[in-house]
């Protein structure tokens, strides 16, 4: 795989690396602090029963305690190693876990900051095995209510400025006022960015 696809890769499942990041730590620390223990327990009780069963003869080989030693260092090398494998897999998989937390509430901050900004775009959906799906589908619900509500008030607004333009003594600045609004509402309905206000062709 290239550098630039690792990277990449990483990049789309660190989504918040700071939320992401201090839950998968704090899943390792635990994961290692247990295992550690465990560890050291088994260590010792295979150091002792190593002793315990050389104390049967007096006069220990020296080759025999070589042996003893070199079994106590395969065993401390295969519980280091085993530590080193799962803190690798706690870390892969919390970073998975998380992601599937972290991508739908980025996708939620989005939309949300999009209603801040007045355009009410519809939420893209989730994936499969996403968290948070009912908080996404309220978000969802508020946003398509909002849609309703702003076409129908611009439906309204239309109709009461194609009516009033014509009458008598009717100020030109409140048609102007409403077709202004109508054209707000229908922005915050676009799909696409606001493009600005039109320009006038020159002469």
């Amino acid at each position: 795989m290239a550098p630039e696809r690792k990277k990449r890769l990483l990049r789309n499942l660190l989504l918040d690396r700071r939320f992401q990041l201090k839950y998968t730590l704090i899943m390792v620390l635990l994961t290692t602090a247990i295992c550690t223990g465990l560890g050291i327990s088994l260590y010792r009780a295979h150091r002792e029963s190593s002793q315990v069963n050389s104390l049967g003869d007096v006069q220990i080989d020296s080759e025999i305690e070589a042996k003893l030693r070199e079994e106590d260092g395969k065993v401390l090398l295969s519980l280091v190693g085993l530590l080193s494998i799962l803190v690798i897999s706690v870390t892969a998989v919390g970073i998975y876990a998380t992601h599937k937390i972290a991508g739908p509430a980025y996708a939620m901050r989005r939309t949300l900051k999009s209603v801040t900004d007045g355009r009410l775009i519809m939420p893209i959906g989730l994936r499969k095995g996403d968290e948070l799906r009912d908080v996404a589908h309220e978000i969802q619900r508020m946003i398509e209510t909002l849609r309703e509500r702003e076409a129908d008030e611009a439906e309204k607004l239309s109709r009461i400025a194609a009516q009033i333009q014509n009458l008598p003594s009717v100020p030109e600045d409140a048609v102007e006022w409403l077709e202004e609004l109508i054209r707000d509402k229908k922005k915050r309905l676009a799909d696409e960015p606001d493009p600005g206000p039109p320009q006038k062709e020159s002469d």
